[in-house]
């Protein structure tokens, strides 16, 4: 599979590669990648969702049932072996702008085996 052998360029670009398809995964309903992104055993260390491939799933179709359409906007992403960082603004389904930080973890098969994430509200300008 290409990037294995990580770490080093190919591999970085990889890992953070699958990581920005499995967030926009939140904006595109696509529930067929965002299982194929994910280990079967998916961690997610977030106490807000739900832990495994399942529970992911059912997130990303829950936002793609709403009224209103999420966003995602990337601002940054590196690599680092087998954990990939990312600063990302998102508007879940219309809630408001909240910029998080999210840490991935790969497994030996390339796809993500563990997230961890925060998450603030991004203040309006009067405050």
């Amino acid at each position: 599979m290409p990037g294995e052998g990580r770490p080093g360029p190919a591999g970085a670009a990889f890992v953070t590669g699958r990581c920005l398809y499995h967030i926009n995964t939140f904006a595109t309903g696509d529930t067929a990648l965002a299982r194929q992104l994910l280990d079967e055993n998916y961690i997610q260390h977030n106490l807000a969702y739900g832990t495994g491939e399942d529970a992911f799933v059912a997130s990303v179709e829950g936002l793609a049932a709403a009224p209103v359409k999420t966003t995602v906007h990337n601002i940054r992403a590196f690599a680092d072996g087998d954990y990939v960082f990312l600063q990302t603004v998102y508007s879940f389904a219309g809630a408001g702008d909240q910029v998080a930080f999210d840490i991935f973890r790969f497994d030996e098969d390339g796809k993500i085996a563990e997230h961890w994430d925060v998450m603030e509200t991004i203040a309006d300008e009067s405050t």
